[in-house]
């Protein structure tokens, strides 16, 4: 999470339909065969939505465009914390939110080149080198090679790695020291623009009274919901502040499918206290976004051009891991349409643009 080791920070939303989120008409009380009826057929339905995700997603994986896109995400490199807090603190300097960032040669390989005079960003880049001793562990060479390899195992902070000895495998390169580099953030960068299959943002109105209805399960939980900035997400969910905010600048379907997903993560236990979120995030997110979808599709409200990239991505284009959420999906879905029933009907959702701060409790 990414605020004190318990932030969510998700992104939720798709294309709308003009269906209602519930009618206006009073029904009659259901007979006992009659609910277990209905029970089983919302159960049905349920699964057979979660099935949609994991068929869609595995046709998106499938198309070639998927593929360019993993292979130039594999050309950017991982930067350790240090690094990270390098980049942003002279990104910031220069008036830069980074968010793909590579070297000179990075780039061009890309079909990229740097801006000319753009000042690059430094990091430390470390200096390796495969010692003439590893194969035999004997001279001067190896020596020199295990105390390095000492050092390295001090600066990766890594638990349980050896801090003496050379049991390294043949031909293992060891840590030198560190060299200043510098890279790029691909504004500071022109050329041919990246593969990338990114989720398409909800238009249009809300379902009727969906709002309101995901709104009161979100403050029966003890959370506060407002619509606020959410950085570069569409929403925020902070267990600790016992806070859900919704950024106010997305038209009222995506604004309500992003509380879904919100409400899904509270449902689905991502904010129940021991939960590694940061360890499970991939798993979280895609389970979120698939009870959002389920429960919005029920509504009226397609979501999957926005649900079948976001969840493709975060499970990496694995299906079995978006069947292996399947229990925990299904039944974070049902609670919340359980609820649904159980709210009284009410208006349409209306919230013009400049006037989106919704009352919460």
């Amino acid at each position: 999470m990414t605020s004190d080791s318990t932030r969510i920070s998700t992104a939720a939303s798709g294309t709308s339909s003009n269906r209602t989120g519930r009618g206006s008409r009073s029904r009659r009380p259901l007979s006992p065969a009659q609910r277990e009826a209905a029970d089983a057929a919302r159960a049905a339905k349920i699964a057979a939505l979660h099935d949609q995700i994991g068929e869609q997603v595995e046709q998106l994986t499938a198309d070639p465009q998927w593929r360019a896109m993993l292979d130039v995400a594999a050309k950017f490199h991982t930067y350790s914390l240090n690094n990270q807090l390098l980049i942003e603190l002279q990104a910031a300097r220069l008036g830069i939110s980074p968010t793909r960032v590579a070297g000179f040669g990075t780039w061009k390989a890309l079909g990229r080149s740097v801006v000319k005079g753009s000042t690059g960003l430094a990091v430390l880049a470390p200096c390796t080198y495969t010692p003439k001793g590893t194969g035999t562990g004997t001279g001067q060479d190896a020596r020199q090679a295990a105390a390095a390899a000492a050092s390295a195992s001090g600066v990766a902070g890594t638990a349980g790695e050896p801090t003496g000895g050379d049991d390294r495998p043949a031909g293992a390169r060891v840590l030198r020291g560190f060299r200043v580099a510098h890279v790029f953030d691909i504004s500071q960068t022109q050329g041919d623009p990246l593969p990338d299959i990114a989720p398409e943002l909800l238009t249009g109105d809300a379902p009727a009274a969906l709002w309101e209805a995901l709104a009161a399960q979100v403050a029966a939980h003890g959370y506060t919901l407002t619509r606020e900035a959410c950085g570069e997400a569409n929403g925020l969910t902070d267990p600790r502040a016992r806070t859900v905010q919704v950024r106010p600048d997305v038209a009222d379907a995506q604004a309500v499918k992003t509380l879904a997903h919100e409400l899904a993560h509270i449902q689905c236990g991502h904010t129940a206290e021991g939960f590694d979120y940061r360890g499970c995030r991939g798993r979280a997110e895609a389970e979120a976004e698939s009870v959002a979808y389920i429960v919005t599709a029920w509504a009226g409200l397609d979501s999957g051009a926005y649900t079948v990239p976001y969840v493709a991505a975060w499970s990496v284009g694995d299906t079995d891991v978006v069947r292996a959420a399947a229990a925990t999906v299904t039944a974070a879905a049902r609670r919340i349409l359980d609820h649904l029933d159980d709210a009284p009907p009410a208006g349409p959702v209306a919230q013009p643009a400049g006037a989106r701060g919704l009352a919460t409790a």
